[in-house]
């Protein structure tokens, strides 16, 4: 793998943690804005979409769940 992909993965789980997105698609489109054009192709694997499903969910419930003082 090269590293530039496995850069691409790191941030996509990074955002996915971030309690931002609701889904791949939305990390898919902020990879994008962001410059990396190669992230629809990285992003296409059903393993891949449904680990960045599942850390977008538990990170927003997490946030939904945080109580602020």
């Amino acid at each position: 793998m090269r590293k530039k992909n496995l850069e691409v993965y790191q941030l996509a789980l990074r955002m996915a943690g971030s309690g931002k997105f609701k889904n791949w698609k939305g990390i898919r489109e902020g990879l994008v804005e962001r410059g990396y054009k190669r992230a629809p192709n990285l992003l296409d694997d059903d393993k891949v979409r449904a680990i960045l499903d599942i850390h977008c969910e538990e990170s927003r419930k997490a946030e939904k769940n945080f109580k602020r003082p």
